[in-house]
């Protein structure tokens, strides 16, 4: 996420987010092999084939080679064509113009039934069922210049509840990004690309939907509110 404007000047703190104390959810890479399913398995396959990798609004991937270089939304849509090619479809279809950007993974999700699959997507409308293999995306924030649409991200742990009353949650999402998350395993190669972060998602009722998130997960609170969309792919 190449964030400009209002989101430039946090650019700055990257460096310090990593040295900061672990968090809850610190685990350094994807979660063990029992809690992969089609699309963590793809992930753990660029985690074990990286070599290098790089933030850029263009895919360029060589597997043999471990090179792994593209945008957030370039990550996602590789992934998703490898591991759930129905909901790649999906979202190629709402798009309609060439590779989907950020807004078009939150779109779709957000218009995805939450009770029963009707389609390539379902939507996860509680933190509590938010596992391994789900998708973050939101659009841009009213408050942020930028050119992007926004971010998508993949969960790759389940979230941890910060607080009593269920309004702030910390996940461990992989993504492809240029400004480090908390406890990013970019920052401490001082590279960009592919990588695991932690951040911050809040909820306005706890049983409800993110309405904001802090990109540098809780040592920074740095928020942005916009509502954040949670989704499946069905296979």
């Amino acid at each position: 996420m190449n964030i400009r404007g209002t989101l430039a000047a946090i650019a700055v703190l990257a460096a310090a987010v990593a040295g900061t104390a672990a968090s809850p959810a610190r685990a350094k890479s994807a979660p063990s092999a029992r809690a992969r399913q089609p699309v963590m398995e793809v992930i753990h396959r660029i985690e074990q084939r990286l070599r290098t990798t790089r933030y850029v609004h263009v895919t360029r991937v060589d597997e043999r080679a471990g090179r792994y270089e593209f945008d957030c939304s370039g990550m996602a849509a590789w992934v998703l064509s490898r591991a759930a090619p129905s909901a790649h479809a999906a979202v190629m279809r709402r798009n309609g113009r060439g590779r989907p950007v950020a807004r078009d993974y939150h779109d779709v999700i957000a218009a995805a039934p939450k009770d029963h699959p009707r389609g390539p997507w379902l939507r996860v409308a509680r933190m509590a069922d938010v596992r391994p293999g789900d998708i973050i995306a939101w659009r841009k924030p009213a408050t942020v210049v930028s050119q992007n649409t926004g971010h998508v991200a993949f969960v790759v742990a389940p979230p941890q509840r910060l607080d009593r009353a269920g309004h702030r949650y910390l996940v461990r999402i992989a993504d492809a990004t240029s400004i480090p998350h908390g406890d990013d395993t970019r920052a401490e190669r001082k590279r960009t690309g592919f990588g695991y972060g932690t951040m911050l998602l809040y909820l306005d009722e706890p049983h409800g939907e993110p309405t904001g998130f802090g990109w540098f997960g809780s040592p920074k609170r740095i928020d942005f509110r916009t509502h954040v969309a949670i989704g499946r792919a069905v296979f």
